[in-house]
């Protein structure tokens, strides 16, 4: 053969080797794209069988027969709206909620004596109601630890000594009190200062003594009532959570 015509050859081979190389790889990339196809439509498809199942859900809900008691209810309800995010998309943002649940507005708004909400949720009496956290009042219940202190399980009590509320800051209710940590027969007590938010129905309470070895707790009624707190202690320097403090009024 002439050398010209064996170059000619092995172009040609060396072309037909690069489709033979390139057609599996197309073919294998196709079925890869159909197969996240696919797979994209199963997913729509359960969501939409999910979605489907809510609204039986739903519906089966809103036929059932009132039981003459809303206490259960509203608890309820208030208990998984204290575990929901909230839709607000600034840090210290309440919604208005009701009619008006897209409307968010500051937690310093809520209780000062203006309405900011378009349905003036913010100034209900429910909500602005100061009797929640009043002098005298007192928790007790349970401190759980998972760090900070090597503790087990003890009883713990929260009680107020004075509440005020000033009408340059009236969303808030000013605190002071003292924790009282029980150890078998020994105690522990800190007097604290804090405030009540009426936006998110939450006591917050610092040492009244900077110490930088002290804790804080931060509590919410987060059963729909004014009796259950659920609360966590947490380092005020750090924000180190140490632990959650479960207690009712008494």
């Amino acid at each position: 053969l002439r050398p010209g015509r064996v170059k000619s050859m092995d172009r040609r081979v060396i072309l037909l080797l690069l489709i033979a190389v390139t057609i599996p790889w197309s073919q294998e990339e196709n079925d890869l794209s159909q197969w996240e196809l696919y797979e994209i439509k199963q997913q729509e498809l359960r969501l939409i069988k999910i979605l489907k199942d809510l609204e039986k859900a739903k519906t089966r809900f809103e036929n059932l027969p009132s039981s003459g008691d809303q206490l259960p209810e509203f608890t309820l309800h208030a208990r998984i709206t204290a575990l929901e995010a909230s839709d607000c998309k600034r840090p210290g943002q309440v919604q208005c909620g009701g009619s008006a649940a897209n409307q968010c507005v500051s937690d310093l708004f809520v209780c000062d004596g203006i309405v900011d909400c378009v349905n003036g949720r913010d100034e209900d009496p429910n909500i602005c109601n100061v009797d929640s956290v009043k002098t005298g009042h007192s928790f007790v219940g349970y401190s759980y630890w998972t760090t900070c202190r090597f503790r087990s399980i003890h009883r713990s009590m929260v009680v107020i000594t004075s509440s005020e509320r000033s009408p340059e800051f009236a969303s808030r209710l000013s605190l002071k009190g003292f924790i009282v940590h029980q150890f078998g027969k020994d105690q522990q007590v800190n007097n604290v200062t804090g405030f009540f938010n009426f936006a998110k129905r939450q006591i917050v309470l610092f040492p009244a003594v900077k110490t930088g070895d002290d804790l804080a707790i931060e509590c919410l009624f987060n059963r729909g009532d004014d009796i259950h707190l659920g609360c966590k202690i947490a380092h005020p320097g750090t924000f180190i959570n140490c632990g959650t403090l479960v207690m009712v009024r008494l």
